[in-house]
C-alpha cells in the first residue's frame, strides 16, 4: 500500500471516529484535499451552474450596495434569486466533496446575505421601520420556510435526536418540525422545549425517559389483539414531552409542531396535527396515536384541551374517531407542510426499517450503486403494483384495511430535497423493538449526529436565505417597536 493510501485509510479512520462536527469538519478538509477535490470546488466550470450569469450578479449586488443604490441592489436580488434557486438546489452540486460545493455558489450565497442585511438596515427616506417589516414578511412569505422532517422508525428512530442535536449545535435547526411515529416523540420533545430547556435536553440526553416498551404475555396478546403495553408507552410520551396542547407548545418554545396521524377507517384521511390545525389537540395523545403500529399497539383516541374549569382537562377530539401509526399514509406530510406552512425546502430525516434498504444506495454514485438502485426500484414497484391488484381484487373484504395501509407504505415518498438516513445495518434490527441500552442510546445518536455532518454543508447553503429573512425580520420588529414607542412619547 502506497504513503498515499495509507493516509487516506487514516483520514477515513479519523472520519468515522470524529467526535465533534469541527473534528470531523477538518478531517474531511484533508481528505478533499488529498483527493483533489478543492480543485473541483476552487474551479467555477460546471455543467450543473450558468456561473458567468452568476458571477455577473454578484458584481452587480456588490456594486449596488457599495453605492448605496438599495432600489437597484432590491431589483438584482429578485432577479438573481429567481434565476439561480433552482440550480443551487441541484443535490449533485454536494455530491462531489465533502466540505461542500462550488466556491462560486458560496460567494453567491454570501453576497446576497449581505444585499438583505443592507436593505434591512439601511434607512430610507420616507420609508418607516414598520413598511419596510411589511415588505420583508411579504417576500418571505413568497420565498418560504424550511422544515425538518422525522420519520417513524421504532427504536432506529432513537437516531432522530442525533441529527436534531448536530442541526441546533449548528444553529441551522428549523422552526417546523414534524414527526410520525417515533419521530413524533424526537419532534414533540423538541418542540415542547424553550431554548434554554432544549440546550439541557441535547446536553443530557441521559436523562430522558428511555422504557417505551413492554411486551405483553402470550394470554394478554390473544385476548387484546396486540402485542405491546400502550399505557407503558403513554408514560414515556408523558414524561418526556409533557401534557401541552399544540397552540400551548408553540407559545412556549416558538417551533411550530406537527404530527402525522393515518386513519383507522379507509374514507377517513390522514391528518397532520398542528398549531394551525388542531390548536387544542394535547400533543401526548397525538403522539400516542401517531405510535400506534397496528397489532403492536391499540389505535388511539384523540384528546384536546377542555377550556371549561381551570383549562387544564381534556375532552375527547373527533370521539368517533381512532387514529394509528403517522408512517402508514402520511410519514413524510410533504404536500400539507408545503400548504400550511408555505415550505420551500424539506430536509428529512429517514429511519424506518422497512425503507431503509430500499434508499440506503440512493446517493451513492458509480455503476454498482447504480445496479443497486435499479434492482430496489423493480423490487419496490413490483411490491406496490401487486398491493394494487390485491386491493382491487379484495374491495370488499375484512382484509380490505390492513392492504389499504400496505399499498399507502408502499407508494408514499420517502425523500425530500435533503435526505440524512440512518444507515442500512441488518445487525441492528435486533433491536428495533427493544428499549435502549445507555450505550444503545450513545450510539444511536452518534450515528444521528454522523449521518448529518456531510450534509450539513448543503443544509447550511439551501436554508442561508430563509434564515437571514428570520434575522432581518426580528431586527426590523425591534425597530418598529422602537419607533412607535417614540411616536406615542411625542405624541403624549
Amino acid at each position: 500500500m502506497n504513503t498515499k493510501a495509507k493516509v487516506r485509510r487514516q483520514l477515513k479512520r479519523q472520519l468515522v471516529e470524529a467526535q465533534s462536527f469541527e473534528q470531523w469538519r477538518e478531517t474531511a478538509e484533508k481528505l478533499d484535499e488529498l483527493d483533489g477535490v478543492l480543485d473541483w470546488r476552487q474551479e467555477g466550470e460546471t455543467e450543473m451552474l450558468h456561473e458567468s450569469l452568476i458571477r455577473e450578479h454578484i458584481q452587480l449586488m456588490r456594486k449596488y450596495r457599495q453605492q448605496g443604490q438599495t432600489a437597484a441592489l432590491t431589483r438584482v436580488l429578485q432577479e438573481s434569486l429567481y434565476r439561480h434557486l433552482g440550480e443551487l438546489s441541484n443535490p449533485d452540486l454536494y455530491a462531489v466533496a465533502r466540505t461542500g460545493t462550488k466556491l462560486v455558489v458560496s460567494e453567491f450565497l454570501a453576497e446576497v446575505r449581505l444585499g438583505m442585511n443592507y436593505i434591512c438596515d439601511q434607512k430610507q427616506p420616507r420609508v418607516s421601520a414598520e413598511e419596510k417589516l411589511q415588505m420583508f414578511r411579504q417576500a418571505e412569505k413568497v420565498f418560504g420556510h424550511p422544515a425538518l422532517m422525522l420519520s417513524g422508525g421504532a427504536a432506529f428512530g432513537i437516531y432522530h435526536l442525533g441529527v436534531t442535536r448536530a442541526l441546533w449545535r449548528q444553529d441551522l435547526l428549523p422552526d417546523v418540525i414534524a414527526g410520525s411515529s417515533m419521530g413524533a416523540i424526537i419532534a414533540a420533545s423538541v418542540c415542547s422545549r424553550n431554548d434554554t430547556e432544549l440546550e439541557e435536553f441535547f446536553e443530557n440526553p441521559d436523562q430522558v425517559h428511555r422504557d417505551a416498551l413492554r411486551w405483553l404475555s402470550l394470554g394478554e396478546i390473544r385476548r387484546k389483539g396486540y402485542a405491546m403495553d400502550q399505557t407503558q408507552l403513554h408514560e414515556h410520551i408523558r414524561t418526556n414531552v409533557g401534557t401541552r396542547s399544540f397552540r400551548e407548545a408553540f407559545e412556549h418554545s416558538g417551533r411550530t409542531l406537527n404530527i402525522s396521524v393515518s386513519p383507522t377507517r379507509t374514507r377517513q384521511k390522514p391528518r397532520l396535527l398542528n398549531e394551525l390545525a388542531s390548536p387544542n389537540v394535547t400533543i401526548d395523545s397525538a403522539v400516542l396515536a401517531s405510535c400506534a403500529v397496528p397489532g403492536i399497539f391499540p389505535s388511539v383516541s384523540l384528546q384536546a384541551r377542555d377550556h371549561s374549569g381551570d383549562g387544564k382537562g381534556e375532552t375527547p377530539y373527533m370521539p368517533t374517531e381512532r387514529w394509528i401509526d403517522g408512517s402508514v399514509q402520511g410519514d413524510l406530510p410533504h404536500m400539507r407542510m408545503a400548504r400550511l406552512h408555505n415550505v420551500n425546502k424539506t430536509i428529512v430525516s429517514q429511519a424506518n426499517p422497512h425503507v431503509l434498504p430500499f434508499i440506503s444506495h440512493h446517493f451513492e454514485r458509480g455503476y454498482r450503486a447504480s445496479l443497486r438502485q435499479a434492482a430496489s426500484s423493480i423490487v419496490h414497484a413490483h411490491v406496490a403494483t401487486m398491493l394494487e391488484l390485491t386491493r382491487n381484487t379484495w374491495s370488499s373484504s375484512v382484509v380490505r384495511p390492513l392492504i389499504e395501509q400496505a399499498h399507502a407504505m408502499a407508494t408514499q415518498s420517502y425523500l425530500g430535497d435533503i435526505n440524512i438516513q440512518f444507515p442500512f445495518k441488518p445487525t441492528l434490527y435486533r433491536k428495533v423493538l427493544a428499549n435502549p441500552t445507555d450505550a444503545d442510546l450513545d450510539m444511536y445518536i452518534r450515528i444521528g449526529e454522523q449521518a448529518t455532518w456531510p450534509m450539513m454543508a448543503m443544509v447550511e447553503d439551501q436554508t442561508l436565505i430563509s434564515r437571514t429573512f428570520k434575522e432581518c425580520i426580528e431586527r426590523l420588529k425591534e425597530r418598529a417597536g422602537r419607533e412607535r414607542y417614540q411616536a406615542e412619547k411625542a405624541a403624549s
